[in-house]
């Protein structure tokens, strides 16, 4: 499975002096990323030199992998690169800047409060998109049933016209959003914008700077912006035509069949219509965000109040008391408000089976404002690439003025380990692999040198460079984290949410977190750039971990044996190869032309002594799952000093985790008291039910036990054959699938 996510998602194709075709080897991706990164480094060869063999070491033993969207890219062109396309996470607070994000690979979060939605999408103009008969999607017929800019001359002829041709690049089509976007601040409903698709390139042309994949074509985003389009006269609140509209731009930019989130949305719980975005995507709609409430310390204390005056009432359906003790003056309007947020939420998340919405702790998120206050000219978005039109900059400026009147001005980003300005911002982020370290020093090297180099990759033009050197925002993660607890100390789960059995990891953990702390001090100060205002953080790691088969991030296995279904169409040759083999094969009915192939699946941990005391995800209790992001919290994301007593200061980023639970023994009520007593004591995080997926057809893991993985295993042959699986089938880095558009736009094709 490594090899097979590294030759569809890292890997490249060379071509050796006898004419042989073949793919990177592993030592091959660790020089050209660490020269690539390196060649950042404003001091010069000398420098450059000595962090590139320290790169390199790393990189090439596995002790420290950067991203999984850096491995792809990183080369010697990384200087003349933009940093977006090395950019994980990041923040937007309009449409256009979402969707240029999203095109770049990012996972965008954004607040989607009231006051935040300054373009009211019901006064856009009527949004035409053409292309003309003669480009050749329109001749495969591919694109169909819309006019040519002609014909919409014609049919608006009267009105007062704007025409705008798309240029066939990321910004161009951001540029369109943009133009939607600004006339709808600028409340021009009754005028006629015309956006000419006939520049865009053909579907399936090949695009250099993603490894000559195929081109998407005009259709996609046209589809999109006709459904844009809509919002004018569908009547919404401004906050929800605003998610509907992120929702369309992000549908044309997931591929590949795969539908993961590549959005964060959030909404301030005292909004008047919180409890309209808590229903929103119930009943499957809206997709492509991962939707979360933003409380604070208002809103636990009235939490507590109330839940202490119901006592040992029904808490699930408690509405009757609630009036009960406002008229009585037990409580206040506010108070029972919050209530209401919590237990809306929680039947939400636990009666749907989405974990949707969730909650996120904003007073607890890391946040310094220092400097924001000059973004109110409207001028905090813009590079060499792309820049923000002089009209639109009013609209930016009317933003900034909002985010200067909240009392919390971050959030996080899709998968919730970072955390940003709600306006927009970056991070960019590694993992550390200390099970793959030579010792301890060696491990710490790996967390310094992964400080240096993502210091280096906030040096490159970007969209939100004021925000970068404002901030100068990293976050150095920590991948296969169980398996080091267990191969270094010896501790198993129940060892490590014990605190006073495992001091001596949460020490060392510590002892990392320092080391961090210090040499983002002493490099930044070194080129003369900030302090981060962030470090350290726990992202999914889901591409990073599955190349050596580590857990993820943070995360427990999920199971100890499993199938992997993959995806493939039915004419693959590479489905008759594998079910020659032995391989598991199934014909979907439900995805017509779809065939799926397993592949038994045993993670690295399940093998370290024997793999008997492994917990997995669905053995741990939520209650220690708290403990330990509380622990993770303490000793990592804050740290504490080699005495133990906590740091000065914050540095911190989040814990992105995914607590699961099993319906069938946590109750509604349990649920809620294990949200209150567990939730309100983190940052955040996901909670999730487990559920039985044994009614789908198609599953992409499914469990089995010790004895059919080794039947199933046993059957198959050989494996010579190399798993050939895409990149849409196994991770999406942060979550969003970047479109096909080349570096060098459409000459580089």
């Amino acid at each position: 499975m490594g090899q097979a996510v590294a030759d569809r998602t890292i890997n490249r194709k060379i071509t050796d002096p006898d004419g042989t075709t073949r793919v990177e080897t592993w030592e091959e991706v660790a020089h050209r990323v660490a020269l690539g990164n390196a060649l950042l480094d404003p001091r010069g060869a000398s420098a450059a030199q000595g962090e590139y063999q320290a790169l390199n070491h790393h990189l090439r033993q596995a002790s420290l992998l950067l991203s999984g969207r850096h491995l792809q890219h990183g080369d010697e062109t990384q200087p003349e690169r933009n940093q977006e396309v090395f950019t994980n996470c990041s923040t937007a607070a309009a449409t256009f800047l979402l969707f240029y994000l999203l095109l770049n690979g990012s996972g965008v979060g954004r607040a989607y409060d009231d006051a935040m939605i300054q373009a009211d999408l019901n006064h856009m103009p009527i949004v035409v998109p053409v292309i003309d008969w003669s480009h050749a999607d329109v001749q495969r017929g591919l694109v169909s049933g819309y006019k040519t800019r002609r014909d919409a001359e014609h049919l608006y002829a009267g009105r007062t016209i704007t025409v705008f041709e798309v240029p066939d690049s990321r910004e161009g089509w951001a540029k369109a959003v943009e133009i939607i976007e600004r006339m709808a601040f600028e409340k021009r409903r009754e005028e006629v914008l015309i956006l000419d698709f006939t520049p865009v390139r053909e579907r399936g042309a090949p695009i250099k700077g993603m490894q000559n994949r195929p081109a998407s074509g005009p259709g996609p985003l046209m589809s999109a912006i006709a459904n844009i389009a809509l919002l004018r006269d569908a009547g919404m609140a401004p906050w929800r035509a605003a998610m509907y509209a992120d929702h369309y731009a992000a549908e044309c930019v997931l591929v590949g069949g795969a539908r993961r989130a590549a959005r964060m949305a959030t909404k301030h719980w005292k909004d008047a219509t919180i409890f309209d975005f808590i229903q929103l995507k119930r009943g499957g709609f809206l997709w492509s965000s991962n939707n979360s409430v933003t409380i604070d310390d208002e809103f636990r204390e009235a939490c507590a109040k109330v839940r202490n005056q119901l006592g040992d009432s029904d808490l699930g359906t408690s509405v009757p008391r609630l009036v009960f003790l406002l008229g009585i003056g037990a409580i206040t309007v506010t108070e029972a408000h919050a209530w209401r947020v919590l237990i809306e939420l929680a039947k939400a998340s636990y009666f749907d089976g989405t974990g949707e919405p969730g909650i996120i702790n904003q007073d607890k998120l890391t946040q310094n404002n220092a400097g924001i206050e000059d973004y109110v000219d409207g001028r905090y978005a813009g590079s060499s690439r792309f820049q923000v039109d002089e009209d639109t900059v009013p609209l930016m400026s009317a933003l900034a003025k909002v985010v200067m009147g909240v009392r919390y001005t971050m959030i996080t980003n899709p998968c919730g380990e970072i955390t940003l300005l709600m306006l927009g911002a970056y991070c960019v982020i590694a993992d550390v692999v200390p099970f793959h370290a030579a010792n301890d020093n060696d491990a710490e090297d790996a967390f310094r040198t992964a400080v240096r180099a993502l210091i280096r990759v906030n040096t490159m033009d970007c969209l939100y460079r004021r925000e970068v050197n404002r901030t100068n925002r990293i976050g150095v993660g920590i991948t296969g984290f169980h398996e080091w607890a267990y191969a270094r100390f010896g501790f198993t789960w129940h060892d490590i949410v014990n605190e006073e059995k495992s001091k001596a990891m949460w020490m060392t953990l510590s002892r990392f977190k320092r080391a961090i702390d210090d040499e983002a001090e002493k490099f930044a100060k070194e080129l003369g750039v900030i302090v981060p205002h962030t470090n350290t953080t726990f992202k999914p790691a889901g591409t990073t971990s599955k190349l050596f088969g580590l857990t993820e991030g943070a995360h427990l296995p999920s199971m100890r044996e499993f199938i992997r279904w993959v995806q493939f169409r039915n004419d693959d040759p590479l489905v008759a190869d594998y079910e020659a083999m032995g391989y598991p094969v199934k014909r979907l009915k439900t995805y017509e032309g779809t065939t799926v192939v397993g592949f038994p699946t045993k993670p690295t941990i399940c093998s370290l002594d024997g793999g008997e005391w492994v917990v997995t995800a669905a053995e741990a209790t939520p209650e220690d799952q708290y403990e330990f992001l509380r622990l993770l919290e303490k000793y990592w994301i804050h740290g504490v000093d080699a005495d133990g007593q906590s740091l000065p200061g914050e540095t911190g980023n989040q814990v992105s985790y995914t607590l699961k639970y099993d319906p069938k023994v946590v109750d509604f009520e349990h649920f809620l008291h294990t949200l209150i007593d567990g939730q309100f004591s983190i940052r955040c995080c996901s909670v999730m039910p487990q559920t039985d997926t044994s009614a789908y057809e198609y599953q992409p893991e499914q469990p089995v036990t010790k004895q059919q993985f080794e039947m199933i295993a046993a059957a198959i042959e050989n494996d010579n054959v190399k798993e050939d699986i895409g990149f849409e089938h196994v991770d999406c880095g942060a979550g969003a699938c970047p479109i096909d558009f080349s570096e060098d736009e459409k000459e580089a094709a």
